[in-house]
């Protein structure tokens, strides 16, 4: 068979295979597209922070704590638990929003897409509550599988929320304090994870 007809075979093929490039197709879905709740109460506020976690979504993360851009005037404040504090207190005492943005970013990073994060909340209890505020007191279990050797991919204790609604009407964190779990050994509270991943 000549050159010629082994060229016009190859366009051939290439004409009938292609027909469907030019064809429209189904549009995907963007792969990062979280839907949140707006959090008119405190109970979604703790659904979207778990939600934040699920999708590795620093964006959403963020939005769960106070700030002057959801209309707030009380500035994130953050508690560190008392054996992180020791260690590393001069991290922890200029810590708001921005460091706990750079954190999760950086942890989320580490972690490839497939692999699943969760954020587990146990014994969860109200503390008070009025029109405006409430304090949140629960037993936490965070997953983060990142894989680096020399920290841990899981973080465990007990953590105090105090959400306020702000004056856009939503709800956020205003004040987080983080404690060891009564029977933990290990230490690594979710405390450990900020600092060793804040730079």
């Amino acid at each position: 068979m000549s050159m010629i007809h082994h060229f016009y075979i190859v366009v051939f093929c290439l004409i009938g295979s292609g027909c469907s490039l030019l064809e429209t197709r189904t549009p995907e879905n963007p792969e990062n597209a979280v839907q949140y709740d707006p959090p008119f109460d405190y109970q979604t506020v703790l659904m979207n922070l778990k939600k934040s976690v699920q999708f590795k979504d620093p964006t959403g993360y963020v939005r769960c704590f106070s700030d002057s851009l959801n209309g707030s005037n009380q500035f994130f404040v953050f508690e560190p638990s008392i054996e992180v504090l020791t260690r590393y207190g001069g991290l922890f005492s200029q810590w708001n929003i921005n460091q706990e943005r750079v954190y999760f970013q950086n942890v989320m990073s580490k972690i490839p897409k497939e692999i699943q994060t969760e954020l587990q909340l146990t014994n969860t209890s109200i503390d008070g509550i009025t029109p405006d505020s409430v304090i949140i007191q629960s037993d936490y279990r965070l997953l983060i599988p990142h894989g680096m050797i020399s920290i841990s991919g899981e973080a465990n204790g007990s953590l105090r929320f105090v959400i306020k609604r702000q004056t856009d009407g939503l709800w956020s964190i205003q004040r987080w304090s983080d404690f060891l779990g009564k029977h933990d050994t290990t230490g690594i509270t979710w405390s450990a994870i900020k600092a060793q991943f804040n730079n």
